[in-house]
């Protein structure tokens, strides 16, 4: 038992001796790890973006300036620890080979206060002035610049400012007579369309003398009559145009020579009168035999046209209906 505690307190005696120093690094490198990370997280900004606020950078600015001087003092304490040889002034021997300092040699080669040679490299007092002088002179040649370059940035803008106020008068002349030539344009183009109104007017009043002139050589009423003395109600039965006819169909005519073709929705059972104009997908359904029919000669421009069991007389321009004839045979 004594045997094993004097190994103990041997092996210890030499160990802690030499893990020491690597405990005191560790100790010191600890703080100025702990420093170190403060910075970096005083130096980064707000995870928004933005950097910190004057109030927060200052107190960060003391923190670390009071950890650095702790360090300080920590490595001051640790530099005394480590000199436990060191003696104190009241033990420390006397040493007989250091001579007392009345009886201290001369040292030939120091040179004394007054025999020290002057250093050229030294400025003296004249080049201090100089130097003053110049720096008063690169003042005053700064001050002269700004004011020169005030000086021209005021004559710039004098300068601007009638050419702007030219460009405003020359934007407001091109603005007015803009304005005038739309007015010009508008005012002839109302004095085009009028003009086309008045011969659109003219024309449509020859076109209704010439329909006077068929309504007077050509009656509805007279042809009714005549048509029903010569031929009977089922008379198409029998008619090579109507071959093809087999009945009624929903959203279809039948066109005698043409056969049976479909007819939009919002037309389909639809009459129109006189002075309507009749929709453009009839147009083709075109009376091949208007003498079989007993119909009158089409003026010029003019056609008869099927749509179902009823003939229409309409114009080719625009489909206006001139004459209509309802029912000329019965289904």
């Amino acid at each position: 038992m004594k045997r094993s505690i004097i190994v103990a307190t041997a092996i210890a005696s030499l160990v802690v001796p030499i893990l020491a120093p690597a405990g005191q690094a560790l100790a010191q490198e600890r703080p100025n790890r702990q420093a170190e990370m403060s910075r970096e997280q005083a130096r980064r900004p707000d995870p928004s973006g933005s950097m910190r606020p004057a109030p927060q950078r200052r107190e960060a600015r003391q923190e670390r300036r009071q950890e650095r001087r702790q360090e300080r003092r920590e490595r001051r304490d640790d530099r005394r620890a480590e000199r436990p040889n060191r003696p104190t002034p009241d033990t420390r021997p006397d040493r007989p080979n250091r001579p007392a300092p009345d009886t201290r040699p001369n040292r030939p080669n120091r040179p004394t206060p007054d025999r020290r040679t002057d250093r050229p490299n030294r400025p003296s007092p004249d080049t201090r002035a100089d130097r003053r002088e110049d720096r008063q002179d690169r003042r005053t040649d700064r001050r002269e610049d700004r004011r020169d370059r005030r000086e021209d940035r005021r004559e710039d803008r004098r300068d601007w400012t009638p050419d702007r106020r030219q460009d405003w008068r020359d934007r407001r002349d091109d603005r007015r007579d803009d304005r005038r030539e739309d007015r010009r344009d508008r005012r002839e183009d109302r004095r085009d369309w009028r003009e086309d109104r008045r011969d659109d007017r003219r024309e449509a009043r020859r076109d209704r003398r010439e329909y006077r002139e068929f309504r007077q050589r050509w009656n509805r009423d007279h042809w009714r009559r005549d048509w029903n003395r010569r031929y009977r109600a089922d008379w198409w039965r029998s008619n090579s145009w109507f071959r093809g006819y087999s009945g009624l169909r929903v959203g279809f005519y039948y066109a005698p020579s043409y056969g049976y073709y479909q007819v939009p929705r919002q037309y389909w059972g639809r009459r129109w009168s006189e002075g309507d104009y009749l929709p453009s997908v009839f147009w083709r359904y075109q009376v091949n035999d208007y003498r079989f029919y007993g119909l009158g000669y089409p003026p010029a421009g003019t056609m008869w046209v099927h749509v179902d069991n009823h003939i229409y007389l309409i114009d080719q321009t625009d489909g206006y209906i001139i004459e209509v004839i309802y029912d000329a045979w019965n289904w």
